[in-house]
């Protein structure tokens, strides 16, 4: 729980005063373009930040970054270090199905805000996944789910190493499938 810290709640602020005068001037009668600006940055400015917030600190990378796109995401080489892949305003699907057994605990982290993000996973791989969601959806691949709060599922599996999933969807949805 220590990534939803003062970054994220201030991020969420930004993002939900920019959203309501987004809407303000989006319905209203007039139709004035300094508002819509600046309440486009707004919302971009606290997407970024929450998932900036959610991040891992260190290292500093991204292996995948779907930003107002869908787009799909495959890695087949086996991980030297974690991934971590972003969805923010798109749609994603990473397939992790052509990944070797890894030789050692890896994580991929999943971080989606205002967006839809598909995760398939090779049910012969060892796996566990930790969900985390706040006004959206994670789904495991036993249909289980979380609208608000952490979620946990560990796959039948239990020898080491293991791949461990780390999932965490903000006004979004998240569905971990085997393939």
């Amino acid at each position: 729980m220590h990534r939803f810290g003062f970054g994220f709640a201030f991020g969420v602020i930004i993002l939900l005063i920019g959203a309501t005068i987004a809407v303000d001037v989006l319905f209203g009668v007039h139709f004035p373009f300094l508002p819509l600006a600046i309440a486009v940055l707004l919302i971009a400015w606290g997407s970024r930040m929450i998932v900036h917030a959610m991040g891992r600190r260190h290292p500093a990378y991204i292996d995948g970054e779907a930003w107002l796109a869908d787009k799909s995401f495959t890695p087949s080489s086996p991980l030297d270090h974690d991934a971590h892949y972003d969805v923010v305003f798109g749609r994603g699907m990473i397939d992790l199905t052509k990944l070797p057994e890894p030789a050692e605990d890896v994580t991929v982290a999943v971080e989606t805000v205002f967006g839809a993000t598909v995760v398939k996973v090779d049910p012969s791989i060892p796996y566990d996944i930790d969900g985390r969601s706040m006004f959206g959806e994670v789904r495991m691949p036993d249909r289980t789910m979380t609208a608000m709060g952490n979620l946990t599922y560990r796959h039948a599996t239990d020898h080491p190493p293991r791949l461990h999933l780390r999932v965490s969807t903000v006004f979004g949805a998240c569905q971990v499938v085997e393939g």
